[in-house]
């Protein structure tokens, strides 16, 4: 039988086994930190430094751990290691990636796949996955409470897994739509006492803002994701596809995974057509609904906002990192699959180190989708420029203000970005409010066109402006004549 659902069909692991899934997950752990000591790099330079700015500052402005769209949980984690720069993030995103993949090996244990410990591996070799340990986001976060809510499930503790649970709305939004799936869980398990646990996190944030924003729902209320986002339409013109995150899980967890992916998919059908009574009881029924109704849910409401052009959706394949620790659950099932098509425990064997090998070797193997030394491990390029722009700004006498729209621009300049008295671009062009003389304005070529709606004609055209710095660099070093990032600095007059 290729799928023996059954508990008594697959002996225990030992402990001599569990100890060495276990030191597997420490050494890549510290392979983790290593990289984390020695990159420059930090996923992307937009909302990866927004949220490492939003938990940097937050003792300094306490209403950064009431905001939407940075998520509480996420500050309230970060805010500590935040003090100790980008680098004290990246190590608690580290030990947060580690402790998903530890925890998708217990799922593992707990759904009898054989070699359970290759989800332990099959985390760390998803390339984005990998990538986002080294940023300021907010999946890792995500992922953990969610394959910590749905190991708990597996292990017959409805009411940790629906509390652990409560927390997912707080850390994104998505966290909304899969309190629906737990919901459904554990009225088909018949889990009454657990149910009113899905609400404990909007409970406890509800408190707060009551007597912070006078308002008990001001998740809702004050909710970072209007329906329709003017602000990101120029995403939605053509070229939208329908299998833009199901073609992007090759991004979050490679093209290897990708097909063993789908090979576990082919083992849930045969699965529910061997075993249906088991899945319609059981811990069977928990894979059924946990992992894959969890993964139909994120995967489809991204689709649906994608191509409705809802809730800001911009496309990004970066979201799938929430559910790589579900997604890696259904590749080692497509493993044993494979393995299962063997004739003899021998032969299983070798299938499953074989496809352990090719699971290992894809990230660096040169796809575009694997990981790359300079484009993902060295300081990008808008960054560069943002560097050398802040090491002019250091030659100059004191300037009154600095104006900038590039998140990193604070950083580089070390300026508080939620300070009191900081002006956008809005203020350039406003008479009634005239800039001092000697201000300076920062233009970049993406956030002050795209989210200041300022042009670099229309600073260069004001005669109360003086071009005073530019630089520009490829974005892509190996194509220099592709694009490029640029940076320009402005003086007011």
């Amino acid at each position: 039988m290729l799928f023996p659902y059954s508990a008594t069909n697959r002996p225990a692991e030992s402990p001599a086994a569990r100890r060495r899934a276990y030191g597997l997950l420490l050494a890549l752990l510290a392979l983790s930190l290593l990289t984390a000591l020695l990159t420059r790099g930090t996923f992307d330079s937009g909302d990866s430094i927004y949220h490492y700015q939003y938990a940097r500052y937050a003792f300094r402005h306490p209403l950064n751990f009431l905001e939407s769209w940075s998520k509480p949980v996420v500050v309230a984690l970060m805010a500590g290691p935040a003090q100790l720069g980008l680098r004290g993030v990246m190590v608690l995103q580290c030990l947060l990636v580690a402790a998903s993949a530890g925890l998708a090996y217990r799922a593992a244990r707990r759904l009898q796949l054989p070699w359970p410990w290759l989800a332990i591996v099959a985390c760390y070799a998803a390339p984005d996955y990998f990538l986002i340990q080294f940023s300021g986001l907010t999946e890792p976060t995500f992922s953990l409470l969610l394959i910590a809510a749905v190991a708990l499930a597996l292990e017959d503790r409805p009411v940790w897994a629906a509390a652990v649970a409560s927390w997912l709305p707080m850390a994104r939004s998505e966290g909304f739509l899969l309190l629906g799936v737990f919901g459904l869980y554990l009225l088909v398990r018949r889990q009454w006492r657990a149910l009113p646990w899905l609400g404990l996190g909007f409970v406890c944030y509800g408190l707060i803002g009551l007597l912070v924003y006078q308002d008990f729902f001001w998740v809702l209320t004050r909710n970072a994701y209007p329906l329709y986002n003017l602000n990101y339409a120029y995403a939605h013109h053509g070229g939208k596809t329908p299998w833009q995150f199901i073609i992007g899980l090759a991004d979050a967890i490679g093209w290897v995974q990708f097909g063993l992916f789908w090979l576990g998919i082919i083992g849930l059908g045969l699965g529910v057509v061997r075993a249906r009574k088991q899945w319609a009881a059981g811990r069977l029924s928990g894979e059924l609904l946990l992992v894959y109704g969890n993964l139909v849910v994120f995967i489809g409401a991204h689709t649906v906002f994608w191509l409705l052009g809802i809730f800001g959706s911009l496309g990004l394949l970066r979201v799938l990192c929430c559910v790589v620790p579900l997604l890696v659950l259904v590749v080692v099932r497509g493993v044993a699959l494979l393995a299962a098509l063997a004739r003899t425990e021998q032969q299983r064997r070798y299938v499953r180190w074989a496809l352990l090998a090719a699971v290992v070797w894809f990230p660096f193997s040169g796809s575009r989708v694997g990981l790359r030394w300079q484009r993902d491990f060295g300081q990008a390029p808008d960054q560069q420029v943002l560097d050398a722009a802040a090491r002019w700004v250091a030659t100059q006498p004191r300037p009154p203000r600095i104006i900038y729209s590039h998140p990193y621009a604070a950083t580089a300049l070390h300026l508080d970005p939620f300070a009191l008295d900081r002006q956008r671009f809005a203020a350039v062009p406003d008479t009634v409010w005239p800039l001092t003389a000697g201000t300076l304005i920062v233009w970049d070529d993406w956030f002050a066109p795209v989210e200041d709606k300022t042009t670099f004609d229309q600073l260069r055209q004001n005669p109360r402006l003086r071009l005073r710095w530019q630089q520009a660099l490829p974005r892509n070093p190996r194509k220099p004549a592709a694009d490029s990032t640029w940076v320009a600095i402005f003086e007011h007059l």
